[in-house]
């Protein structure tokens, strides 16, 4: 949308704004441009998304209406395992400053993190901010008004009674999908505050689940008898909402109305969640979450400098460069992204692939007619689905969002391990593909008819005998240490997951006549289920971690370790790849039935995400020739061929997919990156995290102590970017007409690493 520094572009009321950033100063990294409508919303597919990486808000602003907020946060799960939303608000104003053709202006200023609304002819003239605080759970809307207004701050929720999933909303809870008739899934009602005397400024709200489905879980899986590795995250989960409005008072359980007309005003919204013994301490802990905000002003100062700090670690510029058909250009694409990602990066559960916390209504996306508690593919956790936004937090120097992801599955460690032993009597662990919050299968995946199975039967086929989670997990938090050489977080999260992944696979499979680790039964992916020994994907984790972890120093590993995982790297069979038409290529398994049951490529696992076939690797003739025969092909959702041509060096191929993903956004939302819902639902996190990843490989490629420069990007494209590299390195670059005009490796001692474009071809 954007063609010169001092152009505003307005397409179909959405423009994208740079005039208001800091673009031209020369002593500011160069910040993203604002989101800029001029004319309110119909619904909420006319939002905005906002957060601080708890706390999240969809804004919008309907005619006759007024102000519509819709809260979120990552930690707010129901009795069945649902995603919830805190709820919602709507603040209204008399006068009207949104009435019919009124002037108006609504800005997401992406480099502030904040919504920024003007509304109404110019002598009445009225200004909204809202922002989340930069570290503690709150929303902030502060206004002000050249007449006065009196205003409405209303909570309108839909959970006004216990409701029984049933239908098109069950799946929703994909923990329990399919459940028979003679269980009943249901969720409790949200509870409105009763204040003690004195507290009139103020309405809030709880939802609280007295419930779990985590006993009926466990017990249906067999696990009854770990069930004390098991947590329960579930019961007595608490989540609400408490808001003050200075100058308002509490007209009924759900209403404040200002006591008189102000033209000033300033609205906050604490939230909090957590599990408490009772509802009191939860309570107690959320007033202090209000009573200890500072002042607005301060509170917006510190959410400006947080936001400085996090467009200061990185940036990609790329211009104007953008598909023909898109409402956004690459450069604008890739920052909303990693916007939105921020937005939902810190909290207790890791990014949810299908939505984030930023769903709303379904319908006006193609959906049932359901509440915004609704999402397609429900509350669990798709391994390779949850990991795609990660990835792409490595080169942003987003380290501080990726805990959530390993915090996640370190929880779910110890069940994991008891059901090892429980399951098939070997020691470690391992990941189911779908994983609830507290790490067991979703019941419908698990099978909820076991009449004649052992508890071990998993009865899904799609992920019956997947198995490269655990390889996977392992090889993303050594990437996360490679960036940031924190050595506690190696020897205290890494090192202890790393064994028990390991031993899982040295006990679970037996050896071959020759000593090599034969593993099955196992599947390649989703799409081969069938006859299938030593998967690709499996195969090429092992060989990944176990050379990384003992590529490690004599003093960080172990001895025991480094004889152990020794022997255990010995025993793997070799990377699948076979003589096709006289020319090696990696294949999908060892040994596999060719039958295809879904639109995956295992086979490139070796390139994405273990980097075993890459540009500069003997087996790159062999990746490139699964590349170019592979059956599916896409440009949207969570298919991982853009990162793949990017390593692959197939520079006019990344250059097509990248582009194309900018095309995706949802025509019926304004916000241009609400992608999807492709495979999965919207805005969908898989595809953003691809996108964001496609465009830093195609700029930036790390392998050993080697820093790619430009590996996959069309010389002709000019340039800048700031992205992190392994060990502590940020590489600043300029390209301009062919020509490298500007590089800053620091520390300078890795310029010595550096791989100029000229280096590579």
């Amino acid at each position: 949308m954007r063609h010169t520094l001092a152009a505003s572009i307005v397409f179909l009321g959405l423009g994208l704004d740079p005039a208001s950033t800091h673009a031209q100063d020369a002593s500011r990294p160069p910040l993203p441009a604002d989101l800029v409508w001029t004319s309110p919303s119909k619904d909420a597919a006319g939002s905005m998304p906002i957060g601080n990486g708890v706390l999240g808000a969809n804004v919008w602003v309907e005619e006759g209406r007024g102000l519509s907020i819709l809260l979120s946060r990552t930690d707010t799960w129901s009795e069945a395992n649902r995603l919830l939303k805190v709820g919602r608000l709507h603040l209204r104003f008399d006068p009207d400053p949104f009435a019919s053709g009124a002037p108006f202006v609504q800005r997401l200023v992406v480099s502030r993190g904040a919504i920024e609304i003007e509304a109404s002819a110019e002598a009445d003239r009225m200004h909204l901010r809202i922002f989340v605080d930069a570290d503690a759970p709150i929303l902030r809307i502060v206004g002000t008004s050249r007449v006065p207004r009196t205003i409405h701050v209303e909570q309108t929720g839909w959970r006004t009674e216990s409701r029984v999933l049933r239908s098109d909303e069950l799946p929703s809870s994909w923990t329990m999908r399919d459940a028979p008739g003679s269980i009943e899934v249901a969720e409790s009602a949200d509870s409105p505050w009763t204040f003690a005397a004195g507290a009139d400024d103020r309405i809030g709200w709880f939802h609280r689940n007295e419930s779990s489905i985590v006993p009926l879980t466990l017990r249906h899986q067999g696990l009854d008898a770990v069930a004390d590795a098991a947590f329960d995250p579930l019961l007595h989960r608490t989540f609400g909402a408490l808001v003050s409005a200075a100058d308002c008072v509490r007209r009924d359980a759900s209403t404040l109305v200002s006591s008189r007309p102000l033209t000033a005003f300033s609205v906050r919204v604490a939230t909090h969640c957590a599990q408490t013994p009772d509802l009191a301490s939860w309570q107690a802990a959320l007033r202090g979450v209000l009573e200890r905000s500072p002042a607005d002003a301060a509170a917006r100062d510190a959410a400006q400098a947080a936001w400085d700090t996090f467009w200061g670690r990185s940036w990609i510029r790329t211009g104007s460069i953008r598909h023909p058909d898109a409402r956004v250009s690459l450069e604008d694409a890739y920052a909303l992204q990693r916007f939105v990602t921020a937005c939902a990066g810190k909290g207790e559960s890791p990014i949810k692939f299908n939505g984030s916390i930023f769903t709303v209504e379904p319908k006006p996306s193609g959906g049932p007619d359901l509440n915004p508690d609704w999402r397609r593919w429900g509350g669990d956790f798709w391994w390779q689905n949850t990991r795609l936004p990660y990835h792409a937090m490595l080169a942003a120097g987003d380290f501080d969002s990726m805990d959530p992801l390993f915090a996640m599955y370190e929880r779910a460690l110890p069940l994991c391990r008891a059901r090892a032993r429980l399951y098939h009597d070997v020691d470690g662990a391992y990941f189911p593909e779908t994983m609830t919050t507290f790490g067991t299968y979703s019941n419908g995946d698990y099978g909820w008819d076991r009449a004649g199975h052992a508890a071990s039967d998993v009865l899904c086929p799609y992920w019956q005998w997947a198995w490269n989670q655990g390889p996977e997990l392992v090889a993303l938090m050594l990437d996360h240490f490679d960036y940031t050489q924190d050595d506690a977080f190696l020897r205290e999260r890494v090192l202890p997951l790393a064994r028990e992944v390991l031993a899982y696979f040295d006990s679970r499979f037996a050896r071959d006549e020759s000593g090599v680790l034969r593993i099955t039964p196992t599947q390649a992916l989703e799409t081969h289920w069938h006859g299938v020994v030593n998967d690709l994907p499996t195969v090429a984790g092992l060989r990944a971690i176990t050379a990384r972890l003992l590529a490690l120093p004599e003093s960080t590993l172990a001895a025991t370790d480094r004889s152990r995982w020794t022997a255990f790297a010995a025993s793997l069979p070799a990377l699948p790849v076979r003589d096709v038409d006289g020319a090696p290529r990696l294949v999908a398994a060892e040994l596999f039935d060719p039958s295809r049951q879904n639109c995956e490529s295992p086979e490139l696992c070796a390139v994405f995400p273990f980097r075993l076939a890459t540009l500069r690797t003997p087996l790159l003739d062999a990746a490139r020739a699964a590349y170019a025969a592979r059956v599916d092909r896409f440009d949207h959702g969570w298919p991982q061929d853009g990162q793949n041509a990017a390593l692959l060096g197939l520079v006019d191929e990344a250059r097509r997919i990248v582009l194309a993903k900018t095309t995706n956004g949802h025509p019926a939302h304004r916000v241009p990156i609400v992608w999807g819902p492709n495979f999965d639902w919207l805005p969908d996190q898989c595809h953003g995290g691809n996108l964001m990843h496609t465009l830093q490989l195609m700029l930036l490629q790390c392998e050993g102590d080697s820093i790619a420069l430009l590996p996959a990007w069309p010389r002709e494209w000019d340039v800048a970017f700031k992205l992190a590299a392994p060990r502590r390195t940020t590489v600043e670059l300029e390209w301009k007409g062919g020509k490298l005009v500007r590089l800053v490796v620091e520390p300078a001692s890795r310029r010595a690493d550096v791989l100029l474009p000229t280096d590579l071809r």
